[in-house]
């Protein structure tokens, strides 16, 4: 099944191309043992592609720790196919990627291995697609991976191989913030985190989220 959008309106994200981002996370809890844990949504998503644990530092009680990123985008493929709340994505390879021009990559398999290729060709500009061919292991194969999109160098989504599949991304980044055991790479299951989304108003760049045990808090500048 392929997974298709017509196009999708980036000039709101072109200002902020490059930009260094940051939220401050200040845990004012008894919680200990887990990490601040930025993962990512969409507005558009294939509906087998899950979110990654995108940045992730332990936060212990009483102290504040800091979780930084660009605006810069990337394709990404992992080692696992199995993918499930908490399993890493077995990190394997990464291609830069832009809103135009660079905005498609072609996934193969050869010789036991993965490998990302330019793609030329009909596409819509803004989007972010990925065209895995006849080669790439399926449902059921042993050696069947994962493949997605990310930023700053991190993965953000990804989904199982499947070979002849077409996933398309929509690159506006909707973040959230939690505090969990997940580790940076490992799948999210969102319904099951008490998660805060950071918005950025008036291309503000930097926050500060405050946990206290039930609530957050987040302040901008």
């Amino acid at each position: 099944m392929t997974h298709t959008l017509q196009g999708v309106d980036v000039a709101d994200l072109v200002p902020s191309l490059g930009a260094q981002h940051s939220v401050a996370v200040t845990n004012n809890s008894t919680v200990d043992g887990r990490n601040a844990v930025l993962f990512q949504g969409s507005p558009s998503l294939p509906d087998n592609a899950v979110p990654l644990a995108w940045r992730a530092r332990l936060s212990r009680p009483g102290t504040t720790v800091a979780l930084e990123w660009t605006l810069d985008y990337c394709f990404v493929h992992g080692r696992q196919g199995n993918l499930h709340d908490g399993v890493d994505y077995g990190a394997a390879g990464i291609l830069d990627a832009r809103l135009a021009r660079y905005n498609v990559a072609g996934l193969s398999y050869r010789a036991g291995n993965f490998g990302f290729r330019r793609e030329i060709g009909e596409h819509p500009d803004g989007v972010l697609a990925v065209f895995q061919d006849d080669t790439v292991p399926g449902q059921g194969a042993y050696r069947r991976g994962c493949v997605g999109i990310g930023m700053d160098g991190a993965a953000t989504f990804v989904a199982a191989t499947e070979p002849g599949v077409d996933l398309t991304f929509d690159p506006h980044p909707e973040y959230w913030l939690t505090l969990a055991r997940y580790a940076a790479g490992a799948v999210v299951d969102p319904g099951s985190t008490q998660a805060v989304r950071l918005t950025f108003p008036g291309g503000k760049t930097r926050a500060h989220a405050v946990f206290t045990g039930t609530t957050w808090t987040v302040d901008y500048r």
